[in-house]
């Protein structure tokens, strides 16, 4: 199912990714989103979609904005805003260097690779989202959960374990998909 979903996404020409991106911005601009809250996002690898016009944005409206980095056991989201300096830290990524303040995000935008119509998420298979989801409930917080996606990553149904923590919400380049709690 992962290996499916993301050679679709793979398959998207450079102009429907761009065209997507920018789509799933406007739609992640336009969430409702409590004042000041804290949102980790994410920059894109291989051909995820690339988030840097909603960062842009949600840094503008006052958004402290944490992007993942990888540590033992799961993630930390260090502080970003357009023009600071990025590191490489593994796994293709990149992201803020250690001087960086960490942000406790109080709503999450997911990468992901395969999603379904009720929440379901399938990730790249490490489970680093799925331990910072828990390691942060276990600390008493609830992050909104938002997996970020373009629709061609949509399969049918994505199989759950106990552990999987299911979205709150989906956005793709042509919908936004919420699910009750």
């Amino acid at each position: 199912m992962r290996k499916l979903a993301l050679s679709r996404r793979d398959g998207l020409g450079a102009a429907a990714q761009a065209e997507g991106s920018a789509a799933i911005s406007d739609r992640v601009l336009a969430l409702d989103l409590p004042p000041g809250c804290a949102v980790s996002a994410f920059l894109p690898i291989q051909s995820e979609v690339d988030l840097s016009e909603a960062i842009a944005g949600l840094d503008a409206r006052g958004h402290p904005v944490g992007l993942p980095v990888m540590v033992e056991g799961g993630l930390v989201f260090r502080r970003f805003r357009p023009g600071d300096g990025l590191v490489p830290l593994g796994f293709g990524t990149r992201g803020p260097g250690p001087d960086a303040c960490e942000v406790v995000p109080d709503v999450l935008l997911m990468p992901l690779s395969a999603f379904d119509r009720r929440g379901g998420r399938i990730g790249y298979g490490r489970g680093f989202y799925d331990r910072s989801v828990a390691g942060l409930r276990a600390a008493g917080r609830f992050p909104r959960l938002i997996g970020i996606a373009f629709s061609v990553q949509e399969v049918a149904a994505v199989p759950m374990e106990p552990h999987d923590a299911p979205l709150d919400m989906i956005v793709t380049e042509r919908d936004a998909f919420r699910f009750a709690p």
